[in-house]
């Protein structure tokens, strides 16, 4: 009880400004807030700029009928006022947005609904992301997609980077420079991360020994599984089922 109400306390003296300003330190990315009237009450920078503002001061208690074209406008409300309506967030809306020189194009903008002290909404808040950008941060991912998952659905085969790199399209040198950019490690440190989490998994929810758990999730034996379990966790496979196991 105490914990909640120093929690709850913190709250009350938390400044809702101090948490906008993360998002003018977030590259890519717009956040705006609006009232139940769609005015706007807090934008970072890079968002108030779009509008062409000079800041955020510049925008607020401005509509998007006054900063934005009245051929987007339409679908902004509508979309707010649905948000608010339910009390839903709704992810990633790939829109038309104004770039940098007014051309429309397509963002991916993801809306929330925010509340009053009482519970109730009184407003929207959101993101706008380049929708292009946000496909060149996925696009490593994307490229060898088909590779992982094939490490996750077959735990127990050896790695073959051949195979894995076919399963892709691309040349073995490119398969695995990709690799490593998308997952920031090998194929084969990806694979044996992959068992741990499935080892991890069974530690938790079954009475297996580690002899068969090792054999389940591809590790040469016993004995290769508690070094690499204890490597990535930092505790044996005894100790994490003793700390997390289930208690049926």
């Amino acid at each position: 009880m105490k914990t909640t109400e120093a929690h709850e306390a913190w709250l009350r003296r938390l400044q809702v400004r101090s948490l906008r300003t993360v998002f003018d330190h977030l590259p890519g990315v717009m956040f705006f807030a609006k009232d139940l009237e769609g005015r706007f009450t807090m934008a970072n920078q890079a968002f108030a700029q779009r509008c062409g503002c000079k800041d955020e001061a510049s925008l607020l208690g401005k509509t998007d009928n006054d900063v934005f074209p009245p051929e987007l406008v339409a679908a902004f409300r509508k979309k707010d006022l649905q948000i608010i309506e339910t009390c839903q967030p709704v992810p990633r809306i790939i829109e038309l947005f104004p770039n940098e020189v007014g051309e429309h194009v397509w963002y991916e903008t993801t809306k929330l609904p925010i509340f009053d002290v009482d519970g109730r909404p009184c407003g929207v808040c959101g993101t706008v992301r380049s929708y292009e950008g946000t496909k060149a941060i996925l696009e490593p991912f994307l490229q060898v997609e088909a590779a992982a998952e094939f490490i996750k659905d077959n735990l127990t085969e050896s790695l073959h980077i051949a195979k894995l790199a076919k399963l892709t399209g691309l040349s073995i040198r490119q398969f695995e420079r990709k690799f490593h950019k998308a997952y920031q490690v090998s194929p084969r440190a990806y694979l044996v991360r992959m068992r741990v989490a499935a080892a991890s998994d069974l530690l938790r929810s079954t009475s297996l020994r580690p002899s068969e758990v090792a054999t389940k999730t591809g590790f040469y034996d016993a004995s290769d599984f508690s070094r690499q379990f204890r490597r990535a966790m930092k505790l044996s496979p005894t100790e994490f089922r003793r700390l997390h196991g289930s208690t049926r």
